[in-house]
């Protein structure tokens, strides 16, 4: 397959993903009627949309850089012709494609029909204190407390206190949330994880507990390590930023940014990372180091998540966690489907869209719950 133009392949993903706009679609009709070459490109991508069952439709795109593509889209450039909000759907429908789920495509239906319907409701942000007591933060407000007040807004916690006791910040499905420690450190809390940190770090090393996925600004401070344990390692840092993630049960992946950290298991096992390095750690392999993409380590905190040729019954349960809503799918019919693309925060209805148009799954949504079918 000849290599194609960006822009008629461009126009050719955004009316696969019913992205065109009237004026667009005329520009194309015009085009197919005078000019031959951009006639012949034309038709020679709806050829092998068509004969997708023979692979040469997706065989020519490169997965890797289709999402490189779509990362580029998300950065602002100072020749942006193509958004953001027309250029995720479309490069969804570009991804599905490069993974080898091989489906007809159609535009997606003008009539969202049950996505009008889907309201997901989210549970709080919770402190649960050493007492046992339990408070709901709100935004903007400051809440005193007999050994500590709490200061909340902007979907962030500071604090005042001299307490020692351990506490734990339960983050639900759909959210995400800042906290900032008595020493200044800063850490972010991705959707259905906790982490569990004395209001004020005595004289001995500065500890606190992650499951989930987390990300760290650690304050120097040479006196007084920081370490953050979680169900299977324990981290130990000076002054630095990194990210633990603990999502997949009997693994921890814990990945460098600047700095220097020690990661180790409860064995003795450890292994010292620099920047740019990950290590992942199960108990059976025990560590292994691989280098990782920043950008999509860390895309949660923007909001965004990319997923790699996932089975969509794994989607499902990814999705469930990112969007705060229990998702069901028949995992005997989709188990042998594979898609790669990406999800934004509160934009389910999209993501729901874009699976419909891109895989023609149905669903319905009911009591909270989305069902694929």
């Amino acid at each position: 397959m000849e290599p194609l133009n960006d822009d008629i392949f461009q126009l050719f993903i955004e009316k696969l993903g019913g992205q065109l706009s009237a004026s667009e679609e005329a520009h194309i009709e015009k085009k197919l009627a005078t000019d031959l070459a951009f006639k012949a490109a034309w038709e020679k991508l709806e050829q092998d949309a068509l004969a997708m069952k023979a692979g040469t439709f997706a065989a020519n795109i490169d997965t890797g850089e289709a999402l490189a593509k779509v990362r580029a889209q998300l950065q602002p450039a100072p020749k942006k012709t193509f958004t953001l909000k027309r250029a995720l759907p479309a490069a969804a429908v570009l991804l599905l494609l490069a993974s080898g789920a091989y489906f007809l495509l159609k535009p997606a239906p003008k009539n969202a029909g049950t996505l009008a319907g889907i309201r997901v409701t989210k549970q709080p942000v919770e402190l649960k204190l050493a007492n046992g007591q339990t408070i709901t933060l709100n935004d903007s407000a400051a809440i005193p407390l007999n050994n500590a007040t709490l200061n909340t807004g902007n979907n962030t916690l500071a604090y005042t206190s001299e307490d020692t006791t351990v506490n734990t910040l339960q983050v639900p499905a759909g959210e995400n949330y800042h906290l900032v420690l008595s020493d200044g450190t800063e850490v972010w809390l991705n959707a259905a994880s906790t982490l569990s940190f004395p209001f004020h770090f005595g004289k001995g090393n500065r500890q606190v507990t992650v499951s989930g996925e987390a990300f760290f600004k650690v304050a120097q401070n040479a006196s007084q390590p920081f370490i953050v344990r979680t169900p299977l390692t324990e981290v130990q840092v000076l002054g630095t930023s990194f990210n633990i993630n603990t999502y997949e049960s009997g693994t921890v992946n814990t990945a460098l940014i600047n700095g220097s950290v020690i990661t180790k298991n409860a064995g003795g096992q450890q292994l010292k990372l620099t920047p740019g390095m990950q290590a992942g750690f199960t108990a059976a392999k025990g560590f292994s180091s691989t280098a990782f993409d920043e950008d999509e380590v860390l895309s949660w905190m923007k909001g965004i998540y990319y997923y790699h040729r996932m089975s969509l019954p794994e989607l499902a349960d990814v999705a469930g966690r990112f969007y705060g809503a229990s998702f069901h799918v028949d995992k005997a019919k989709f188990s042998h489907i594979t898609v790669t693309g990406l999800m934004e925060r509160d934009k389910l209805k999209e993501f729901l869209a874009d699976l419909k148009t891109t895989a023609s799954i149905s669903y319905r949504f009911e009591n909270n719950e989305i069902y694929l079918q």
